[in-house]
């Protein structure tokens, strides 16, 4: 017997020795394999192909952490503008993304907001095949929208095919899944992504994809689905509850919400275009979150009794994004890169940001994040040089034949308009010093202001000569859907009508290269092609700047921001009930 014992026993530590050093090895290949793929920024630490939901602080059940705090209150958050739609698929405005993404809507990943690395939410896991060219996502059994229908992957492909669909209206989401050749189902917890070709945001784009009920908004016919403004239904920890036009976007807390609830109630998004008012709404206690202006942020910390009520809140993060003026190359004035160049010579953006931003950011030559990788720090920015400005429009051929103080060129006068939002103070004062500066180089400016809803439908069909705006950013930036020539017919975002074959070849081959420093040197070219063509005068990149209520709390800054779902008010300070 104890003979049969030992050789018992020994079989069984060289199994375990073998299961161990089998163990191993999976990491070692799953380590080498992630170092091959080299998948997101530095901050990203990949551990393997599988991420599952008991990662870093996730609990067994449910992701994230429990919420500290009482319950109970809302939180009232200005907007300047009321979004054209609450359909996540169709919208292209910041507004409808703070009312709608992640509160309504939820995808199979997020982003940890400290560590900058992608965690399953509706996902329980994913994985990556070791060529890059396959994803698989495991959804959570435990999952369902808020109307208590089970999420399946039938919801995940509806998805995806309503995204790529070109009749529906997301042309500017869906240009980040053509890389994408299929999304097949494995069962109905298991949907699989296979590439075409390798694309470094993958999982990014895989994870991130919003997750819409099939249930509530299949369709048969596009027109249909691109009709669909209101009632939003998702998985997210709020419901919709009403719109009223013009004034507010009302949710509720998802009292069946599969997850961690949030403590908040209700969060209203207020519709408050002056800017004047919104900080009267602030003052009075109409409003708790706002986003002030430049003025606003640097006097106000100044007075005490404001300080004792409000948190006047100033990070950097990848969203900041970048404004700028943007030149339609199809118009009769801007298809010459010479006198593109003149139009940023004409800027005095050091001045305007000095003056009118109360110093607040810097300016930018390019079209990612500022403090990232991707943007080549390298590039000067061009000066203000008038004098400059007018020998390129002398050479472009744009003089003053008929002496009446006007540049004109074959019979056309310089005289174009300038597309603003409507009561935006900062750009109805950059348009005022644009149109001194333009006059004092014989070039006419007209203001052009409209409502938003307006201004973003002449956006999108380009129906401008130039205007003012800006774009938010992400951890990752892909440029092709602003840059790539392919993304000027329809409704894409190339508004501008820029097209440089060698820039699309650079954007395309980026798209491909899985090494960050390989591709990176790929967006510094880039760069340096948007530096030489001013499709923009790339005007600057600031810090977020918040004011919010001191009677919230459990208030971080993270690496990418604020998250309100973290947010609660003590019981003896709650103002809504």
């Amino acid at each position: 017997m104890n003979g049969r014992r030992g050789i018992f026993t020994f079989f069984l530590f060289l199994l375990l020795s073998i299961i161990v050093l089998l163990q191993v090895l999976s990491m070692v290949q799953s380590d080498r394999l992630y170092e091959r793929l080299n998948y997101l920024v530095d901050t990203w630490q990949s551990r393997g192909p599988v991420r599952a939901a008991q990662e870093k602080g996730r609990s067994a059940d449910l992701p994230g952490e429990e919420y500290p705090g009482d319950e109970g209150d809302w939180l009232v958050w200005r907007i300047g503008a009321e979004p054209a739609t609450l359909n996540y698929i169709t919208s292209k405005d910041l507004y409808a993304n703070w009312i709608v993404g992640g509160n309504i809507f939820e995808s199979l990943l997020e982003y940890d907001y400290d560590e900058v690395e992608l965690k399953p939410l509706l996902a329980e896991s994913y994985e990556v095949s070791s060529d890059g060219l396959e994803m698989t996502f495991r959804l959570r059994k435990d999952i369902h929208f808020s109307d208590g229908v089970p999420i399946t992957t039938d919801d995940v492909i509806f998805s995806y095919q309503t995204i790529i669909n070109p009749d529906v209206d997301a042309h500017a989401l869906a240009n980040y899944y053509y890389p994408i050749e299929e999304v097949i189902q494995i069962d109905s917890h298991t949907v699989k992504f296979v590439f075409r070709e390798l694309y470094f945001k993958g999982p990014e784009i895989g994870g991130l994809m919003p997750i819409v009920p099939k249930h509530i908004y299949e369709f048969s016919d596009a027109a249909e689905f691109n009709k669909r403004r209101s009632e939003p239904v998702g998985s997210g920890p709020y419901l919709f509850e009403k719109w009223n036009v013009g004034r507010e976007v009302v949710l509720r807390r998802n009292e069946n919400y599969w997850g961690r609830k949030p403590k908040l109630e209700k969060i209203i998004f207020r519709v408050i275009t002056n800017e004047v008012a919104a900080l009267q709404s602030l003052r009075s206690h109409q409003v708790d979150f706002m986003v002030p202006t430049a003025e606003q942020f640097v006097e106000l910390p100044e007075e005490e009794e404001f300080v004792k009520e409000f948190e006047c809140l100033s990070y950097w993060n990848p969203g900041v994004g970048y404004s700028y003026i943007g030149w339609n190359q199809n118009t009769a004035f801007f298809g010459d890169r010479r006198v593109r160049l003149a139009m940023t010579h004409l800027v005095d953006r050091e001045t305007i940001i000095k003056h009118l931003m109360k110093g607040l950011g810097r300016i930018v030559t390019g079209p990612f994040y500022v403090l990232g990788k991707q943007y080549d720090s390298s590039i000067e920015p061009w000066p203000y040089d008038p004098e400059r400005a007018k020998q390129l429009l002398d050479e472009a051929g744009w003089r003053d034949t008929d002496g009446d103080g006007m540049r004109d060129k074959e019979g056309v006068p310089f005289r174009f308009k300038f597309m603003i939002v409507s009561g935006y103070l900062i750009g109805e004062q950059i348009a005022k010093l644009l149109k001194d500066e333009m006059a004092k180089a014989g070039i006419d400016l007209i203001p052009d202001p409209y409502e938003w809803s307006v201004f973003e439908e002449r956006l999108n069909t380009r129906s401008f000569d130039a205007t003012m705006l800006a774009w938010g950013g992400t951890v990752l930036t892909d440029p092709y859907q602003i840059w790539h020539s392919s993304q000027i017919k329809g409704r894409g975002s190339n508004r501008v009508g820029f097209d440089n074959p060698e820039a699309d070849v650079i954007i395309e081959e980026a798209r491909r290269t899985l090494d960050e420093s390989a591709r990176n040197k790929l967006y510094h070219r880039f760069h340096r092609i948007l530096h030489k063509e001013q499709p923009y005068t790339f005007f600057r990149a600031r810090p977020s700047l918040r004011f919010l209520d001191k009677r919230f709390k459990n208030v971080k800054v993270h690496k990418l921001g604020l998250n309100p779902l973290e947010w609660y008010v003590p019981k003896d300070q709650q103002r809504y009930k």
